[in-house]
């Protein structure tokens, strides 16, 4: 589509040329969507965990949360991060955790029976 787009007769283009044209002059809602819902503020992010503002400061004074600070010292948050990052971060339950525990460790089954009565 070098030529001038008034000078091409509608009847002489592709349908698949026609959608490219589309998609580039008319991005549809759901590409906007994905960079603009990119980044989010600390409310959002709030929602998201279940945390309260306060305490998603204090994971980010720690760095204990994926954070970007901004020139102006304002906080936002990737959406895919902050939900890699809670998945990351979930706890395992006490028999699971004691059973690798278990696992990974060289303690002999004769201490661990007598440590289990």
């Amino acid at each position: 589509m070098a030529e001038n787009i008034r000078d091409i007769r509608l009847i002489d283009i592709t349908v698949g040329e026609l959608i490219e044209f589309l998609d580039q002059r008319y991005p549809n809602k759901n590409q906007r969507n994905q960079t603009t819902d990119t980044f989010m503020k600390i409310d959002d992010c709030a929602t998201i965990t279940g945390y309260s503002e306060e305490y998603i400061r204090q994971l980010v004074f720690k760095r204990k949360i994926p954070f970007t600070k901004l020139n102006n010292g304002t906080l936002r948050f990737i959406k895919k991060d902050i939900i890699d990052w809670m998945g990351n971060n979930k706890s395992t339950p006490t028999e699971v955790a004691a059973q690798r525990y278990i696992e990974t460790t060289t303690i002999s089954n004769r201490t661990f029976n007598r440590l289990n009565k």
